[in-house]
Formats: C-alpha cells, structure tokens, sequence
C-alpha cells in the first residue's frame, strides 16, 4: 500500500527542486533523488532522520580588495515515527552565471522541505508544479512556494501557490547537418539563465529524456544531443523551459483531484498564471511605465528611456476536467472539456484577451493491445477546438495540433490555427488475422469552422509479428486544401529483427504530392529507405544504418506547360546519411563510438557535406601493468566558435593575470586579477562552417608488472607518455585527423599539439630518478596572431636515506616561441634541490635552492637576458587527520636591464623579493576543518608590499 501511495503521489503532480546530479557536491550518493522511501515496519517508531551537508565559507584579502565566498548544502532525509518520510534540501552557492554563455553547467541556490505520508504530503520552497495528465491542458512551472496534497483510497487532492521571477519560453527550429552540440535555446543567441530542470525538449514530436538523449548548459542555455540523437535540418526540435527574469515575477496558483474507481476515473485540474503587479510596481516599473500600461492601446510600449520595451502583466486562466469510463477491461469511454482565458494588460481596461474553450472525446470497444476477446475492435476519437483556446501553449498529452504532426501527417501548417475555430475526428477499426497477423484501419479528418482549411486522411496498416522480428506495411492517403490543394499518395514499410546475434532493419517512406493552386499546379515525389544491421550479444553491439533521401520536383514552377516529362523533372534534394555505433565492454577493454556522415545536394546551394563522429576506448588496469585510453573525435559542421573566459573579479584576489607584453592570461600567479571561468561561445563572429578533429591518447606501462619480474631493473622502470592533438579551421579546409606536424598546424584557424613522455626508475632502497621531456605546441583564435611553441626537458632525481632524511633534485630546459602582440623567443635554464629532515613525529625542515637563467630576443633583434637564484626554508608539521600545515620563507634575486615576459622567471622582476607562504588546515573531527593560506612579498623588486589572505571554514555533516 505504501509503495502504492508513492507511485500515485507524483504520478499526477510532481512537486520537486533541481535533480541533485546537476550539483557538483562533495558526494553524490548522499544526495540522491527520486528514489522511492523503503517502507518502514510498523513495528518500529523511532525517527531514522539523516542530516548530511557542507558549509564552507572563504575570505580573501588581496591588494586592497576583498573577495568573500561562501557555501552551503545541507540535506535532511529519513523518517520521523513510522509514516512520515521527510525529504529537504538547502543549497547555497552564493554565486550568479556571469554574462558569458558558459559550456558548463552552473551551480545554483534553492531550498525547499517535503514530508510525505500515507495520506498527505506538504512541499515548501522551490518546486516545480508539473501536471500531465489531461489531453488537452498541461502544465509545467517552476517557483517558490508551498504544495499540499491529501489522499485517499480512490482519490487525491493537490493544491499549490508560489511566485518567481522567471519567463517561459517556447521555441521552434530546426537542427543543422552534423551538429550534436551548442543549440542556443534564446531566440538570437544571446544569453539567458535557464531555471534547472524546468525544459522539455522534443524532436519530430517525440519527447526526448533529460540526460539520456540531451544535456542542458543552464547558465548561458545551451543545447546538446546525446547518444544516437543528432538532428538535422529537416528534423524539428521545439524547446519549453523557464528563464530566469527580473522583469517577469509571476504568480502561480493551481489545483488537480483524482477519484478512481475499477470502472470511473474522474480528473478535474485548474490553475492561474498572472504577473504579481504590486510588486512590479515596487521594483521594476517606474510611475510612468504604470501610467502608460493603464493607457495602453494596444501598440508597442516603448520606454522613454533607453530601458527598451516595456512589458504587459498578464494573466491566464485555465481549467480542465475528464471522465472516463471501462468495463470489462476492454470498452473505454474518454470525455474531456477544458477552458483558457488570458488577459494580455491587467492593469488597462482597454486591452482583453482570447478565451476559448475545448473539448475532446475518445470510445472504443477494446482497449487492450491484444484484442483476445473479440477480433474486431473500433474507435472513435475527436477534439474541437475554439480559437480562444491555447492549444499549443499549454500543450496536453495528446499534443494533437503539434506543428511537426500537423505538416508531416497531414499536410497542414500550424499557422491555420489562428483563423478561428478547428476540429478533428477520427475513426478507427483494428482487426486481428491470426496469431501474428492484425490489420488497422483509420480515417480522419480536420477542418477550421469557416472550411477555409480542411485535411483529409486514410491509413491503412497491415502489421505481422514474432517472437524474432516485427514489420508493418501501411498505405496512406491525404487530401488537403488551403492556399492550395494538395494530394498525397504514401506508402510506409518496415521490417525490423529484434532477437538474435543479427538484427537487420530495412524501411522506406515513398510520397507523391501534387499541389494545385490558382495559378500553379506542381507535383512532389519523395523517396526515403534505409537499411542496416544491428549485431548484438551480451558485452557488445555494433550498428549500421544507411539512409537515402531524394526529393523531386516538377510542374508550372519548372517547366513550360506541356513540356515537362518524368524523366524531366528537377532533384531538389538528394541526401545520403551514413549512421554507425558500436559499444563494447570486456574486463579489460572498454570502447563507445558514434559515426554520421550526411552529404546533401541542394538545388538552392549545391552540395553540402557534414559529419560528427566521436571514440573512447580504455584498456588494461595497473594489475597487468599496462593502461591507458585513446578518444578521437571529428566534426565538420556550422556552429559558433568557443573562446576561453576569465572573469574579473577583486583586485589581487584571482590567481590568473594578463601579461601586456604577450598578450596572453597566465594561470597560477599570486596575484590576479581574474579567474578561469571555463569555456563560452564567441557569438561576436557568429556561426561558421567548422570543421575540427581531436585525438587524445595515454599510456602508461610497468614491465616488471607486465611480464612477472621481480628481480632487475625492469622490476624498477616504469615507461609512460601522453598525446593530445586539436584542429580547427573556420575557413574552408577539412580536416579529417588533426595535425601532427607542427609545421602545419599555422595553416588552420587554431588548435595545439601537446606531447608528453616519461620514463620513471624506483627502487625499493629509496633511489629514484625520471626523465620527462615534452612539448606543446598552441596556435589560438584571436584577434590577435597568437602562437607558442614550448619544448621542455626535466630531469627528477631523489633519495630516502631513512624514515627521517630525504634529498631531491630537479633541472630542466625550456625553449619558448611567442607570436603574439610581440614576436619573442627565451631560453630557460634551471636547476633545483632540496633536503628534508623530519623529526619529532610530525615535524619537517626542508631547506631547498633554485637557480635559473634566461635569455631570449624580439624579432627587432633586440636581446634580453635575466639570473634568478633563490634561497628558501620550509618548516612544516603533520598529524594525520588533524593538522596539516607549513610556513616557507624565501629570498629570490633577479638580475636584469630587460623588459621580460612574465612566466620567464616565474612572475619576478629585478631586484631583491621576499616571500612568505604560509598553510594550514586543521581538521577538528571528520566533519569540521578550518584552513587557511597567505602570501607576503615584498622587497625593492616589488612595486609595494603585496598581501593575499585566504581562509576557509568547513562544515560536513
């Protein structure tokens, strides 16, 4: 009963915050969402509350600046008695997406309690008010507030109000060839802060599910495909969701009752959407915004200022009610009426709105798929619909008058909608032949009340079924009239495996439409197959799909009349699109891949090619002693340009700083004045053809673990390396793998070759010693010419003599190429060492030196040189679990007479610097630690004496 109740609870209404998996948290397994209470034994009486959560807050004092940061998270779950099952969850972040659209998700603060019984539930806080079930009328909102709900045997009640500030937003568009990734859910690209959780997105009608065919990038609203989805521009995506709005505070008041009976079910749901206008008034209207809503006529409110237009309060009201009747489990009778009306101005009396009604009914003699009782079975299913009526706003499950379903079945566009009042009726008989053999039969027929538009259709479905394989053939006619008379002839096949090792699928979709109007009659054909083969077993599957497309026209539009012959008719589209995937997972091996490769020939453009593909394979692990992963990815599609974003933030408190002599943000630095945000679309150059390939691959390898010794130095070595490879290019090339030479990375828009190796000897008296050269290679899209070359070579070395005495070394070279603002050169040398003594269970003295020289030239022939030695003392304590801590004082001399890049001698310049560094992080118990970092420099190479406090409390629990 109790996991009966649950299921009925958010079958109809669900009232929730934000799915917990968007939230990068400390651990997300405490955390977990909707997942079903296990049920408590009536026994026992005791509360099982658990509280976890995690505060932290961190102040930073830089140069003159101060930056304060805080956190929280707290989660309660568990029972209270024996039925009451508490739920609430407070988030915290303190911190707003910036003005750049981000490719990466945003944390965000909400806050709300749930307590459920076996009779009631009570939600307060953010929730989003969902309700579904109706066929006509829907709803899906987000906001602040309270929920109740009460339950009993055969019914529920669930009532809900709230106000937030967000706008929900409908859009329609279409895909584009070969892209998966960066669909802009705003109109025009620009940004927008998506409320979480709150977006539906649909593809040719059929709803997609969050995380499994699409993410959502709700800072910025970025759309991205996942899996086997990837539209193209004759697929429709359509996108619903809440963006945030300061202009848009907006009330919500709604309600729903259920009554279930064996043979009577009974729904009535109702609900208000109005803009809260006295607190518009407070904080976002001026008095002459008001005064010019109250006198508003109806035409476009500009401001006076430069503010832009200004806003209409609305309000909707709409109400719904079915009643359904079955007996015998097979005869269903579905009636259902529902109502909207909107009020475009509340505030003026001289602006109204539409206000409709609909109604919708459905009967048939056997519901069940089956149909064992009796062979034939009919069905009879009609909607009307009043022009008043938002049919597409606040779309019902139906979704009967989508646009997608409107143009594809029945040659319709969705703008007939407005010219009035509509309807549709349908009937329909299925038929059962044998065992694996049924028949359908359907005829509908939609219309406006004037008949200025009608659409007229006739199906007809032969379907056979097995154990191993199912198919249908269907033949299909539609008779349309608008602007134009239209006739379509359609015939469908399919036949698909669905057990066994091969799975082979073929299908085919052929249309002849010929189109009459008073001045043109012109005739469509289009054929549409494809074939394929799926091979499945039970760690891996690999599927082939081909798909040909081909569009011809002919008619007045293109030929003088009596001319025009089949074999005379234009091609407007030919289209082949290649689809391959493969997923495999074997105890050492893993591997996904996705291939689709489209070329398209358009009479409009020409040919068009597109293509996205994407492999990641892991193999071994560190008992066989080799391991590693490669992952390649290609594209050639048009899309925005990605840039990386540094956001300011106070003085001396980021760790990133721009260097104005190279024209480059360098990371890691004491005292920035900005910090890595993360990458964001270059919407300022607009979408380009791109065309980009990426090839990432590591190795790591053990031989004594690889073949079994264990004596030698094979038992000692272990060899290793990286590869990371990126192209792009804006400007016409196609690149199919990226560039390995670097001498042919400058030919392309951007991109980077990086290469690590390393070979590392340990041995089990202490001794080590590993070499570790690299190189990168960075050609960035700018406007600037950007370029660095980096070769690097390092030689580590070290020995344990005991428990308590440990000396290390370090020396390396570096070679840097530069274009950028300058064309510069430098050539580093260093070399490193350190002792360290450690005494007193816990305690550490390190004393350690550094030397470096650097020299280097501009193109103009001017030459630069600079000496760096240093001199430090590192005292620090340990205690596991307890304190962790250091205090490390150094003296650091540069010489030079040059102007020189920043990073050449780590962020010095000439003269003498002191610098003090001091950590510490105390733990009180697992669930409480405080830490805190500073920074002083000072001396004659300092500008002035330069501070950086960091402290951070934090709290698990």
């Amino acid at each position: 009963m109790w996991r009966m109740l649950l299921v009925g609870v958010f079958g109809a209404v669900e009232a929730f915050a934000l799915d917990i998996d968007s939230l990068p948290v400390w651990n997300p397994e405490i955390l977990v969402r909707g997942v079903e209470p296990v049920v408590q034994d009536s026994a026992g009486t005791q509360s099982r509350l658990e509280t976890h959560g995690i505060k932290t807050m961190q102040v930073t004092v830089g140069d003159g600046d101060t930056q304060v940061d805080q956190m929280l998270k707290l989660s309660i779950m568990g029972y209270v008695g024996d039925s009451v099952y508490i739920d609430a969850l407070l988030s915290d972040v303190d911190r707003k997406a910036g003005d750049q659209t981000t490719a990466t998700l945003q944390e965000v603060d909400q806050v709300y309690f749930r307590a459920t019984s076996r009779h009631w539930m009570l939600h307060l806080g953010d929730l989003t008010w969902t309700d579904f079930d109706l066929g006509l009328m829907s709803i899906e909102r987000s906001t602040l507030g309270a929920m109740v709900g009460f339950k009993t045997n055969l019914s529920e009640v669930w009532a809900a109000a709230g106000t937030g500030e967000a706008n929900r937003i409908v859009r329609t568009f279409n895909g584009v060839s070969g892209q998966r990734e960066g669909y802009a859910l705003s109109a025009f690209g620009e940004y927008i802060s998506v409320v979480p959780g709150s977006e539906a997105v649909w593809l040719n009608g059929e709803k997609l599910q969050r995380g499994t065919d699409y993410e959502v990038n709700y800072a910025g609203g970025l759309l991205n495909f996942k899996g086997l989805r990837m539209p193209g521009i004759e697929d429709e995506i359509r996108v619903e969701y809440d963006a945030y709005d300061e202009d848009q505070i907006e009330n919500l008041y709604a309600a729903t009752g259920k009554f279930r009976h064996p043979n009577l079910y009974l729904d009535v749901s109702g609900f208000r959407l109005e803009n809260d206008v006295s607190r518009l008034k407070k904080g976002v209207w001026t008095d002459e915004d008001y005064a010019q809503l109250k006198n508003d006529d109806g035409s476009e409110l500009v401001r006076d200022d430069s503010l832009g237009s200004l806003s209409r309060p609305s309000k909707v009201d709409a109400a719904a009610a079915r009643l359904r009747f079955q007996g015998r489990h097979r005869y269903f009778i579905d009636l259902e009426l529902a109502m909207s009306r909107r009020d475009s101005n509340t505030v003026s009396e001289n602006i109204g709105g539409p206000e409709g009604r609909a109604f919708r009914w459905f009967l048939t003699t056997d519901s069940s798929a089956a149909m064992k009782r009796f062979p034939v079975a009919f069905s009879v299913y009609g909607n009307y619909v009043e022009n008043g009526f938002d049919v597409t706003g606040f779309k019902g499950s139906d979704d009967d008058w989508s646009s997608y379903k409107l143009k594809d079945e029945w040659d319709l566009d969705s703008s007939l909608l407005s010219r009035g009042n509509y309807r549709h009726d349908e009937f329909a008989m299925r038929v059962r032949l044998g065992p694996e053999w049924s028949g359908n039969l359907s005829w509908g027929y939609r219309q406006g009340d004037d008949m200025n538009w009608n659409s007229s259709r006739i199906k007809g479905t032969l379907l056979h079924k097995q154990e191993n394989r199912v198919g249908e053939i269907s033949l299909v006619h539609v008779q349309s009239e608008a602007e134009a008379e239209r006739r379509r002839f359609q015939g469908m096949f399919s036949e698909k495996w669905i057990r066994g090792l091969v799975q082979p699928l073929v299908g085919a979709d052929i249309r002849y439409t010929e189109r009459d109007s008073a001045s043109l009659d012109d005739a469509e054909l289009s054929l549409r197959g494809n074939v394929g083969t799926v091979l499945a077993a039970s760690s891996w599957n690999v599927r082939e799909v081909v798909e040909v497309w081909k569009i011809s026209h002919g008619g007045d539009s293109y030929f003088e009349p009596g001319e025009e012959t089949f074999d005379d008719w234009v091609d407007s589209l030919r289209q082949i699109r290649w689809t391959q995937s493969a997923e495999m997972h074997f105890k050492d091996f893993d591997l996904s891949h996705f291939l689709q490769y489209e070329h398209r020939d358009l009479e409009a453009s020409g040919e068009e090619h597109a293509w996205a593909g994407d492999l990641n394979a892991k193999f071994g692990n560190e008992r066989t002693g080799i391991q590693g992963n490669v992952s390649y990815k290609l594209g050639l599609t048009e899309e925005q340009t990605y840039t990386a974003i540094y956001k300011a933030v106070a003085k001396g408190t980021g760790d990133v700083r721009y260097d104005s002599l190279t024209g480059a943000f360098i990371e890691g630095v004491d005292n920035g004045d900005f910090v890595y945000e993360g990458m964001g679309r270059n919407d300022s150059i607009g979408a380009v053809l791109a065309s980009n390939a990426s090839f990432n691959a590591s190795l790591e390898w053990s031989p004594g673990r690889a073949f079994g010794i264990d004596y030698g130095i094979l038992r000692d070595i272990k060899l290793g390396g990286t590869l990371s490879l990126v192209t792009e290019d804006t400007s016409g090339k196609i690149i199919y793998f990226p560039m390995v030479l670097p001498s042919t990375l400058s030919d392309f828009s951007s991109g980077s070759i990086q290469w690590t190796g390393n070979v590392e000897w340990a041995h089990p008296s202490g001794a080590m010693l590993a070499y570790k050269p690299s190189a990168a290679f960075d050609k960035k899209l700018s406007f600037i010419e950007y370029y660095e070359s980096v070769f690097h070579h390092e030689i580590v070395g070290g020995f344990r003599i005991n428990d308590n005495h440990y000396v290390g070394a370090e020396a390396f070279t570096e070679n840097v190429e530069l274009q950028a603002l300058q064309d510069l050169e430098w050539n580093i040398k260093s070399v490193a060492g350190r002792y360290r003594f450690s005494f007193l269970d816990g305690f550490s003295i390190e004393p350690g030196g550094r030397y470096r020289y650097g020299s280097g030239e501009e193109i103009a022939g001017n030459e630069f040189d600079a000496y760096l030695w240093e001199a430090s003392l590192r005292f620090g304590y340990t205690r596991t679990k307890l304190f962790d801590g250091f205090a490390r004082f150094s003296t650091v001399r540069v010489e030079t007479d040059d102007n020189i890049p920043y990073q050449m001698m780590s962020g010095y310049s000439a003269g003498m610097t002191y610098r003090l560094e001091a950590s510490a992080q105390l733990s009180v118990n697992q669930n409480i630690s405080f830490g805190l970092h500073y920074v002083l420099r000072f001396g004659d190479a300092e500008e002035n004496i330069f501070q950086k406090l960091s402290m951070e409390a934090r709290a698990m629990f």
